[in-house]
C-alpha cells in the first residue's frame, strides 16, 4: 500500500502555524501526514524578527528534515513568494499547491507583484512592521468562515515585519517541480483575476468556491482538491 507523502503547510502574511490546526486534524482522519511551519517574519517588534531570507531557510530545513516525499501547500502571497525559493534546492519536493498564492519569480518582490501602489489602506505602517487594522481580517481572509472563527482568526493575526514585501525572491521553484493552483473565487483578500494570472505560470489548476481561507471554512472540500495532487 502506498504511503502518502507528507504536506508541508506554509502560512501567509501576519498568520502563523495555528491556521493549519483544524486542516491538520482533517488530513489526519485521511492517513496524510503534515507538518505546519511556523514563520519568523510576525510578531510584535521588527529588531527581533526574521525576514524572508530567515522564512526561506527555514523552510528548507523543514522540507530536507522530511524522511521521504514532501507536497507544499503554500497559502496566500507572502506564502507563495517564500515557497517559490525555499523548494528550489530540496530533492524531495513532489509537487507545490498554490492555494491563493504567488508563484513568484527570480528577482520580483511581494510588493511588485502586488504593482508597487504603496501601504494598502486596510494595513497600518509603523515601526517597520505592518499590521492590519481592525475589522479587516474578518472582511478580507476569514469572509466565509463562521462569525465566531473570523473573530477568533483575527484576534491572533501578529504585525509583518515590513521589509519582507520588499526582498526579492532568489529561485522559481515552480519552473522545475509540478506546480498546481488553487483559485477561490470569492477571495476578497486576493482577487480571483489576479490568481488566474498566476495560473498562467503553472501547469494545472482547479477553482474552489471559497473566500480567502478554505482551510478554515471548508477544509474537507479543500482537503479533496489537495489529496488528487498528491
Amino acid at each position: 500500500m502506498a504511503t502518502n507523502p507528507t504536506v508541508v503547510l506554509v502560512h501567509g502574511a501576519w498568520h502563523g502555524a495555528w491556521v493549519w490546526t483544524a486542516f491538520e486534524k482533517v488530513l489526519a482522519e485521511r492517513g496524510v501526514p503534515a507538518v505546519a511551519v511556523d514563520l519568523t517574519s510576525q510578531g510584535t517588534d521588527a529588531a527581533k524578527l526574521g525576514d524572508l531570507r530567515s522564512d526561506v531557510d527555514l523552510l528548507r530545513e523543514t522540507i530536507t528534515g522530511v524522511n521521504g516525499p514532501v507536497v507544499i501547500l503554500a497559502h496566500s502571497a507572502y506564502g507563495g513568494v517564500v515557497t517559490s525559493e525555499a523548494a528550489d534546492g530540496p530533492d524531495n519536493v513532489k509537487r507545490i499547491v498554490l492555494l491563493t498564492s504567488f508563484a513568484a519569480d527570480v528577482g520580483e518582490s511581494l510588493s511588485g507583484l502586488f504593482g508597487n501602489h504603496g501601504t494598502p489602506p486596510f494595513l497600518d505602517a509603523a515601526d517597520g512592521l505592518l499590521t492590519v487594522k481592525p475589522g479587516f481580517g474578518s472582511r478580507l481572509f476569514y469572509s466565509d468562515c463562521p462569525a465566531d472563527v473570523a473573530a477568533d482568526s483575527e484576534a491572533r493575526l501578529l504585525p509583518q515585519h515590513a521589509v519582507t514585501f520588499g526582498q526579492e525572491a532568489r529561485a522559481a521553484a515552480w519552473r522545475k517541480i509540478p506546480t498546481s493552483y488553487i483559485v477561490t473565487t470569492e477571495d476578497q483578500a486576493m482577487h480571483p483575476d489576479g490568481q488566474r494570472r498566476m495560473v498562467e505560470r503553472v501547469n494545472d489548476s482547479v477553482d474552489l468556491h471559497s473566500g480567502h481561507s478554505p482551510f478554515l471554512s471548508q477544509p474537507e472540500k479543500l482537503a479533496d482538491l489537495l489529496a488528487e495532487r498528491l
